[in-house]
């Protein structure tokens, strides 16, 4: 009889633990790539514009664009473009064009890496550095 209950305990121990291992295939999180950026100089700012996609199945928010690399020192917050209103909102699979400003000085040729900060969970997560050259 106590073999038949401790036996019952492993195997549901085993259950949850094979669950909680597993829970995180079947809960999409969200992923932010970029896909396209582009850095154009207006005047004497720049304007940077940012095509993210949403690919990991779930809803987020991009809370801001960075900028580092090239003659950097070191990484640099991006504003928003104040010429439209911009919803960084992202849904599901959901692609959208962001366009951002610096008054950083950058050099023409010089390759600069851009990157987003996205909501994740509780947190705030950095996707991956995109290459992007002044033009």
């Amino acid at each position: 009889m106590v073999i038949a209950v401790l036996l019952a305990v492993i195997g549901i121990a085993a259950v949850l633990m094979f669950w909680g291992m597993m829970s995180g295939f079947f809960t999409p999180q969200p992923k932010v790539i970029i896909e396209k950026a582009t850095i154009t100089k207006i005047g004497n700012k720049y304007d940077i514009s940012i095509t993210v996609r949403e690919t990991g199945g779930a809803s987020t928010q991009i809370e801001k664009a960075v900028i580092t690399g090239g003659d950097l020192t070191t990484e640099q917050e991006l504003s928003l473009s104040t010429a439209q209103q911009q919803d960084t909102t992202l849904s599901p699979g959901q692609s959208k064009t962001l366009v951002y400003e610096t008054t950083q000085s950058l050099k023409p040729g010089m390759t600069y890496y851009v990157a987003v900060y996205y909501t994740k969970g509780g947190g705030t997560e950095r996707g991956d550095l995109y290459p992007v050259t002044v033009r």
